[in-house]
């Protein structure tokens, strides 16, 4: 079975038919498409910026819990902290008498406070140091060593 060539397909060597020119409709389809285009870029970008906003309001929401949530156990602790003071102010009463035990009781108390703002107080100066321009920092590690 033989296929025919139609009469306006090109015959073998010959060049390929002058493009036609751009008409008026052809320049405004392109527009219109560039428009449609730029709509559509439009339309993502918002679509984008409303998922992240949802999304960061869904993050504050959890992070408005995780706040109460540190908030209540803060708070338990130091209700912890006042029952062991009062606890161990009660055990140390048949040792060293009421005044004693209190003495004993916040004695140790200031002393253990003492040691966490010392603790900070170095941590503090560490930090600061991070930030030191790098010649005071050569020089603090070569009086350390």
């Amino acid at each position: 079975m033989t296929q025919t060539i139609p009469d306006t397909a090109p015959g073998p060597g010959a060049s390929d038919p002058p493009p036609l020119p751009e008409t008026e409709a052809d320049k405004l389809g392109l527009l219109e498409q560039l428009h449609g285009l730029y709509a559509d870029g439009r339309e993502l970008i918002d679509a984008e910026i409303s998922f992240q906003k949802a999304r960061m309001a869904a993050a504050g929401r959890q992070v408005r819990a995780m706040a109460a949530l540190v908030f209540v156990g803060l708070v338990l602790i130091g209700c912890a902290l006042i029952a062991l003071v009062v606890g161990t102010m009660i055990a140390l009463i048949p040792y060293l008498g009421a005044w004693g035990a209190m003495g004993a009781t916040v004695l140790a108390t200031l002393i253990l406070a003492v040691l966490a703002f010392w603790l900070a107080v170095r941590r503090i100066g560490r930090v600061g140091a991070l930030f030191a321009d790098e010649n005071a920092a050569a020089d603090e590690t070569k009086a350390s060593a």
